[in-house]
């Protein structure tokens, strides 16, 4: 937070009195009462946090022009806590949506006013995009021209060759939670994590096939291990910033994460997506053929065994914490070393048109999809599972 930033927090939360902010607000109030049966004003939050605040406004923009959302409002948008968000992705949103700071300090009053709090509004579907839109809606922003010379100038900073093919990889750590807010224990979400490292052999053959490849993320907590000119570990760099987590991502030919917000930048720009380590089974992204997913194992320790995967989709085990999955004698068994080479490399196969299913790949594929039924995270069904995965782990297809 810059200092002007915490003057105007002292300011608002401290030396102005409860009854002058409500007197500051209540014109507010009386007018969007007055002016309700004819038009409503809504105020919504782009989050903090960089898969939020990129995904859920794309997911409330679609619905919008899709008539999904009511016609009759006027939203007004605000950075969530302004000076966390990602600068470059505020400054894109603004050519779109009405977004203003100082919004930020209207609602804080707003949650001090009665009369005012049924205006704040969120959207139904945060970040998830139930209805497969953009499968046929393009990126809804794109860069100026003096950022796409940014951008390329940034390429050939980093050795980048002009005119090769980018795949951009991530693996979640603990790093970027602890760093954004660090007075909260984000241990918690630990069960998504990723060793990074795990990736070495499928990103060797990248390499070997032409790719550049950069591991993306704010910070990390530990360097990429395998060290080669064609891979450049962008999240330990001097080259990161807000503009380069955005734009880096714009330019991949696949993105290979492991559900975490920069999963959204690649969606946001609809990129084709490997997502690794996946273990909200039930919050699984489906709609776009352009998803391939693998997942962690869950291993019953008394009964020794793995959850079969109905076991998971149908119960509250596909929507867990850390704690819970302890309490219920859980072991989270992540992806190996071979799955995800396996799946890097379908994927990528796949896009090229040389990679071959057969018969039994489409039974599996048909029987993994068959267990979901349309729900609040998902009502359309395209993405894929990994093909050697499903048949590695066919046994817990089964009932």
């Amino acid at each position: 937070m810059s200092k002007k930033q915490g003057v105007l927090k002292w300011l608002f939360c401290a030396a102005l009195p409860k009854g002058l902010i409500f007197l500051l607000t209540f014109p507010l109030v009386v007018l969007m009462r007055v002016i309700r049966p004819f038009i409503e004003i809504r105020f919504i939050p782009v989050p903090e946090r960089i898969g939020h605040a990129i995904g859920n406004i794309d997911v409330y923009l679609m619905e919008r022009r899709a008539g999904l959302s009511p016609c009759k409002t006027v939203d007004i948008f605000y950075p969530d806590r302004p000076w966390k968000c990602n600068r470059q992705m505020v400054k894109m949103w603004k050519k779109l949506i009405p977004l203003h700071d100082l919004v930020y300090w209207i609602v804080w009053a707003n949650w001090r006013n009665p009369l005012l709090a049924k205006y704040s509004h969120d959207s139904p579907n945060p970040d998830r995009d139930v209805y497969g839109l953009s499968n046929n809606t393009p990126p809804l922003v794109s860069f100026t021209g003096k950022e796409e010379d940014r951008g390329a100038a940034l390429q050939r900073q980093m050795g980048i060759v002009p005119g090769s093919r980018i795949v951009c990889f991530h693996a979640r750590d603990s790093a970027y939670l602890k760093t954004l807010r660090p007075e909260i224990n984000w241990e918690y979400h630990n069960y998504r994590d990723t060793d990074i490292d795990t990736y070495v052999p499928a990103i060797k053959e990248l390499v070997a096939r032409g790719y550049y490849c950069i591991r993306m993320g704010r910070v990390a907590e530990k360097d990429f291990s395998w060290k080669h000119p064609q891979v450049i570990d962008y999240a330990t760099s001097s080259w990161r910033s807000d503009f380069a987590d955005i734009y880096l991502v714009s330019r991949c030919h696949f993105y290979i994460g492991n559900s975490c917000g920069v999963d959204d930048i690649a969606r946001f720009f609809r990129k084709p997506q490997v997502v690794l380590n996946m273990i909200r089974m039930s919050g699984v992204s489906a709609w776009s053929p352009n998803y391939f997913n693998i997942f962690k194992k869950l291993w019953l320790i008394k009964e020794k065994r793995f959850l079969k995967f109905r076991e998971i989709i149908n119960s509250e085990l596909g929507n867990l914490e850390k704690k819970d999955y302890k309490e219920y004698g859980i072991e989270i068994v992540d992806n190996t070393p071979e799955e995800i080479f396996d799946a890097i490399i379908e994927k990528e196969e796949s896009m090229r048109g040389c990679w071959q299913t057969n018969d039994e790949y489409e039974e599996l594929q048909r029987r993994f999809w068959g267990l979901y039924k349309p729900d609040r995270f998902n009502r359309v069904f395209k993405a894929r599972v990994g093909s050697k995965f499903l048949l590695q782990n066919k046994e817990l297809l089964n009932d």
